[in-house]
């Protein structure tokens, strides 16, 4: 049985409303830092090995069989923005920034909606070196 997203409860009461930046300064209170290199090498090892846990649990469902575990891909995907806030607050980047940057190259790239068309063409490229 596959379980949706509608069935992993959250009180969302109990936390004020959040923006990427409130959370990146409050999820590196419990970052260790050590110096800028290895807080870099440590955020992406942490982003690529969360996004394999992510895929084995897809991989359970789809090779083995086994239900969908949501709860484990909430769970990771969060462990996933961590590693995001870290990189960021090492660099020197706002998340905030972040997610403005991608939606106005999602617009960019397909102003009206996705397209198989659009995403050949990569409006947001046109005239840069790949």
């Amino acid at each position: 049985m596959t379980q949706n997203i509608e069935d992993v409860k959250i009180d969302k009461d109990q936390f004020p409303p959040y923006t990427f930046l409130l959370y990146q300064e409050q999820a590196m209170r419990t970052a260790k830092h050590i110096d800028e290199s290895s807080d870099v090498l440590h955020a992406a090892l942490g982003l690529s090995s969360e996004a394999g846990e992510v895929a084995t649990t897809i991989k359970k469902w789809l090779a083995y069989g086994q239900p969908l575990d949501v709860n484990n891909i909430v769970e990771e995907l969060g462990d996933i923005l961590w590693f995001i806030a870290l990189m960021c607050k090492t660099l020197g980047i706002d998340m905030d920034d972040i997610a403005v940057s991608n939606i106005a190259k999602l617009y960019a790239r397909y102003p009206d909606a996705f397209s198989d068309m659009a995403a050949m063409e990569r409006a947001d490229k046109q005239g840069t070196v790949q």
